[in-house]
């Protein structure tokens, strides 16, 4: 797909691979990984996560322990329903603006309360859910050029689904937690044959202590 954002999938998970354990703890980032990752969102346009992301955590998604850069916020929210206490509708917009991604499904009311704090939104069309390729089209052309995705298990499925992802980041704790509710990686569907699966290069490993950091490129 031309046009689109570069996009890098940057997640922390266990040996297991789950990226939070079934009551939504996601803290498997030791704090030398979060300085990286926090250097990591000041070369990125933007940083993009699914609405399950802000109901359960609540983030700010800001830039930490840098100095601060212009870094837009993008929700993928198809009928809008985060609160609108929202961290990412409130904190420091002059400084991390954000883009709610939404259909027409997404609540009119509500949606006017949160222009009144310049909020903006995207809407890609009349299906239940974010036509994740109308977006990445729509991003690019207001000059969003590279997206920092910290996704949860259905966004992250979703995005490799549709091939939008170009490369991937795990940081890999040295830790197993198990859990059939836990969010993994990717969740979604899936596919049926390995075959069918969605391949990537393995471009370098690095280790430090027990923990492993994997690059990987789309293939």
């Amino acid at each position: 797909m031309k046009n689109k954002p570069y996009v890098l999938l940057s997640c922390a998970m266990s040996i297991d691979g789950k990226i939070a354990t079934y009551i939504g703890d996601t803290e498997f980032s030791d704090e030398e990984d979060w300085k990286l990752v926090h250097k990591l969102r000041t070369e990125y346009d933007a940083i993009m996560v699914g609405k399950n992301t802000i109901l359960k955590d609540d983030p700010k998604l800001h830039i930490k322990f840098y100095e601060p850069t212009k870094l837009i916020r993008v929700v993928v929210d198809s009928s809008f329903s985060i609160p609108l206490t929202s961290k990412v509708l409130s904190y420091k917009l002059e400084t991390y603006p954000t883009i709610i991604a939404i259909t027409d499904h997404a609540l009119k009311t509500k949606m006017e309360k949160a222009k009144l704090r310049n909020i903006r939104f995207i809407n890609t069309g009349s299906e239940k859910q974010v036509n994740l390729k109308k977006l990445m089209e729509v991003l690019y052309q207001h000059g969003i050029k590279k997206i920092l995705l910290e996704g949860g298990g259905s966004l992250n499925w979703s995005m490799i689904k549709y091939r939008l992802v170009d490369e991937i980041r795990i940081f890999i704790a040295p830790i197993i937690v198990g859990g059939k509710n836990a969010v993994s990686l990717v969740d979604g569907l899936g596919v049926k044959r390995i075959v069918e699966g969605f391949k990537f290069n393995l471009q370098n490993v690095l280790k430090r202590d027990n923990y492993v950091v994997l690059h990987y490129l789309k293939a």
